[in-house]
């Protein structure tokens, strides 16, 4: 059966029932030219339009290529269990590289490559054809339509294997399609710089705000003891108490050598007067051993008194000085681990001024769309001998 035999052969329809009907009809036979009809345009047309457009209207486009990693300043301390993981393919996905290529394909990129390049004439220039020409007659002159043709001429995918990032660039001038590559890696790298800023800040927050209660309770705990020194009229309770206690000792030792002698003039001559003088001297001196005691203990007034109260500013103020030293520890320890997870973005690959247009493939395009052409007409042809095949039971 050739490919045009369902349509080119005559044959009578017959209805069920209805053979008075069918022979008043006569036969009905199918146009010969439907299966060229639908082959002009199915195949014919759009291969012609292809090649039309593709070999004689389509601009040439220049791509301009670099390559780029993101890395951390902790990649190159992976080990264990993480390098075991990450050779099978089974560790975390790199956020930060991920991060930079959603930046590259932003509407904000393109609003920063805006403030350093005519992005709008570099998109708009005289040598596009009228299909990859950006502001079309119909096309509204917003920042939304110029994003649109940014996207389809800038593209950046992540190499699995190797981590490394490629960003082509497809325009109608080779110097700007290099000019766009260049000035996107410089932002991506801005973009690192930022993000690690942002990073380093949110890490030292928490220790900040540690340091500045740390300090507050320093400022505080100073201010109640030097109260305190300034109320009691003395600097140091433990340093005042040594005084007393040295004239406690010398009292005591004088009373010592007071009693010596009394029991000495007892024994040798117990009326001589000087026993008298002696013990009264010995009362007066136990009397001063006394009131300098009471100065330690004994009286509201006492040393030991102010002790308990001194002591535990003194210890609040320690306290606050090592939650201060603590604090600024936490600092030190957030700030490094802040510049350990730190990102950058290193070229591997500049980007490059092309000296041929690469793009379109014309060839290629041309022959995907006979391809396609064909595997469309195809189907559609099945499908009519079918249908003819299931009139032709069904007669």
């Amino acid at each position: 059966m050739s490919l045009l035999s369902p349509f080119t052969s005559n044959r009578q329809i017959a209805l069920p029932g209805r053979e008075g009907l069918s022979s008043r009809l006569g036969p009905l036979r199918l146009p010969m030219s439907l299966t060229t009809a639908l082959f002009i345009l199915m195949v014919v047309i759009p291969v012609t339009v292809s090649v039309g457009y593709f070999g004689l209207i389509a601009s040439d486009r220049y791509v301009s290529e670099s390559r780029f990693l993101v890395r951390s300043a902790s990649s190159n301390s992976i080990g264990g269990l993480a390098s075991f993981l990450k050779t099978f393919g089974l560790s975390r996905a790199d956020d930060d590289a991920y991060a930079v290529q959603s930046y590259i394909k932003s509407r904000d990129a393109l609003r920063d490559l805006m403030e350093v390049l005519p992005m709008r004439e570099i998109l708009n220039r005289p040598e596009a054809d009228f299909v990859t020409y950006c502001m079309k007659p119909w096309s509204k002159d917003t920042f939304e339509t110029l994003f649109n043709c940014y996207e389809a001429r800038v593209d950046v995918v992540r190499e699995d294997l190797t981590g490394i990032n490629v960003l082509t660039v497809d325009l109608f001038r080779p110097e700007d399609a290099q000019a766009v590559a260049h000035e996107l890696i410089r932002l991506s790298e801005g973009l690192a710089n930022e993000m690690n800023v942002r990073a380093e800040q949110d890490a030292l927050a928490n220790a900040q705000g540690l340091m500045s209660e740390a300090e507050q309770r320093v400022k505080r705990a100073q201010a109640e003891l030097t109260e305190f020194r300034n109320r009691q009229l003395f600097i140091d309770p433990e340093g005042g108490s040594t005084p007393t206690s040295e004239v406690i000792a010398g009292l005591t030792r004088r009373l010592a050598e007071t009693r010596t002698q009394i029991d000495q003039q007892m024994s040798t001559s117990p009326s001589n007067p000087l026993i008298q003088s002696l013990r009264v001297q010995a009362q007066v001196l136990e009397d001063q051993i006394r009131q300098e005691q009471l100065k330690l203990t004994g009286s509201e007034n006492a040393i030991s008194n102010h002790m308990s109260t001194y002591e535990n500013l003194v210890l609040q103020r320690d306290l606050a000085d090592q939650s201060m030293t603590i604090a600024s520890n936490a600092i030190d320890q957030a700030r490094q681990e802040a510049r350990r997870q730190s990102i950058y973005v290193q070229s591997v690959v500049d980007a490059n001024l092309p000296d041929e247009a690469t793009m379109p493939r014309r060839l290629r395009m041309i022959i995907s769309v006979l391809v396609v052409s064909l595997f469309l007409y195809s189907v559609v042809w099945l499908v009519v001998l079918g249908g003819r095949e299931h009139l032709d039971r069904a007669s």
